[in-house]
């Protein structure tokens, strides 16, 4: 056999070295034990110089693929066993459970945007901010002088000052000693429970709310109950129905740009839901994490009535500049602060602090602002087109929606089955049950408006009619 020593020009040298060697062991030129091309060989070989080949060497030492013997080369690393494919056994193809857990994943597939209505993301096309990789190099340039130390366990500190003044424009009142950063919303969430709740205990949420949140409550041992939501907010009588009955001790919510409604709080609402949380001893963990989809901030959030005293507010990123951060911050009533650190110590330690600087950098950039003023400008148009389009597949566009990411939608049929038709034929989309605690039969959908198709519309249409 004539050996290729070309290497791949799509890649980096270093890359393109550990590419052709892994190759190789893949095809069983270098067997297990068996010593590979010695650096200075290689080099030579391929033309280009030791320190790449070394470079590439190393990686694959790191990633066991090699070993690395003093004095005597780099050898295939013996616990290394290629199993090929059998491509003779068959598989039944099995019908998906459509559950939160099913959704995220496929949420995070290959599954394209623009054939998945039901993502909870905007396209990447519409977030992309130019400035990121500036900001990275900016925080790289620093790095030297923070990343070798563990972070503050309540988080960079600029990045919480720039929550502070943002909230006190808002109408909120804090200090920076009251805020912690978190990796995410998600990670606020399951402090609060753990700080406030005992496994067998209720929580609050609403109906419909946020899939991920109601099953996230149950796999920690909570007993989940849903207040029916509209667009003023929840429903006061059932409410108070339920902290009589099950006595809650949190209810968890979006008060502006609700998933999966869009719908923002009514005043008075607000007003008999703190009535109520006072009454029944109780808390509220507001999550504000479309807040950057507004185009003015002056709408009501319960924490701009209560003022911390019985809420816990926490925002994030991940909605309007990127996921990947995972960067959230949560504002706690000052008699809990330091409880809520002490959960954030002993589970994360802390949280890295890179991602937070990046995150500072950004937000406190003019490019972010102009950003996200296009989008805000996006999402109005997609509202507009959906509002012509949905009457014409015999759907209403809800009256009091909002121009965040979602429209819930009634097909007026069980939307659990279409959605399982909808994933034979290529589309992903978010049936109703799973917006509820109980995962009851829906004829809801919820429609991310940046990704609902004319293709997909015109699919439901005919699905819907036929």
């Amino acid at each position: 056999m004539v050996e290729n020593y070309k290497l791949n020009p799509n890649l980096t040298k270093t890359a393109a070295v550990a590419e052709w060697l892994k190759q190789r062991i893949d095809w069983q030129i270098y067997l297990p034990n068996q010593r590979v091309p010695s650096v200075r060989k290689l080099s030579k070989l391929m033309g280009i110089s030791s320190f790449t080949v070394v470079q590439a060497y190393e990686q694959l030492v790191a990633t066991n693929v090699l070993v690395a013997k003093p004095s005597s080369g780099y050898y295939v690393n013996e616990q290394t066993r290629l199993v090929p494919p059998n491509r003779d056994k068959k598989v039944a193809p099995k019908q998906p459970v459509i559950d939160t857990r099913w959704l995220v994943q496929q949420v995070s597939s290959d599954i394209p945007h623009h054939r998945s209505p039901g993502v909870g993301t905007l396209p990447r096309d519409w977030i992309r901010n130019d400035k990121m990789e500036w900001a990275i190099r900016q925080v790289t340039q620093q790095a030297d002088g923070f990343i070798y130390d563990y972070s503050a366990v309540q988080g960079y500190l600029p990045l919480r000052q720039q929550l502070v003044q943002q909230l006190n424009v808002l109408g909120m009142q804090t200090y920076t000693d009251n805020v912690m950063t978190t990796a995410g919303i998600s990670h606020a969430i399951t402090m609060i429970a753990q700080l406030l709740t005992e496994v067998g205990d209720t929580v609050m949420v609403d109906g419909p709310g946020w899939f991920w949140l109601s099953s996230c409550l149950q796999q920690q041992g909570l007993n989940v109950v849903a207040v029916e939501r509209d667009h003023q907010g929840p429903d006061i009588e059932q409410m108070q129905q339920l902290f009589e009955t099950y006595h809650p001790k949190l209810y968890l919510t979006n008060s502006v740009l609700h998933n999966p409604t869009s719908y923002n709080l009514h005043p008075a609402r607000a007003h008999q839901v703190l009535n109520l949380i006072h009454q029944y001893d109780a808390y509220i963990f507001e999550d504000d994490l479309y807040a950057a989809f507004l185009p003015s901030g002056q709408v009501l959030r319960y924490a701009s009535l209560d003022q911390f005293e019985r809420v816990f507010y926490a925002t994030g990123f991940s909605k309007s500049m990127s996921s990947g951060w995972r960067v959230g911050l949560l504002v706690c009533p000052d008699h809990f602060i330091d409880d809520v650190l002490r959960i954030k110590t002993l589970s994360n330690m802390s949280t890295p602090e890179f991602g937070e600087r990046v995150i500072h950098h950004l937000w406190t950039h003019g490019e972010y602002r102009r950003q996200i003023k296009k989008v805000q400008q996006q999402l109005y148009r997609a509202h507009e087109r959906m509002r012509i389009a949905l009457p014409k597949i015999g759907l209403v566009y809800p009256e009091h929606t909002q121009a965040g990411l979602f429209v819930w939608v009634d097909t007026h049929q069980d939307t659990s089955q279409l959605a399982l038709d909808a994933y034979s034929d290529g589309w992903l989309v978010a049936p109703g049950h799973l917006f509820h605690p109980d995962a009851s039969a829906s004829t809801y959908l919820r429609l991310n408006v940046s990704t609902s198709s004319d293709a997909f519309l015109a699919w439901l249409g005919d699905y819907l009619n036929h």
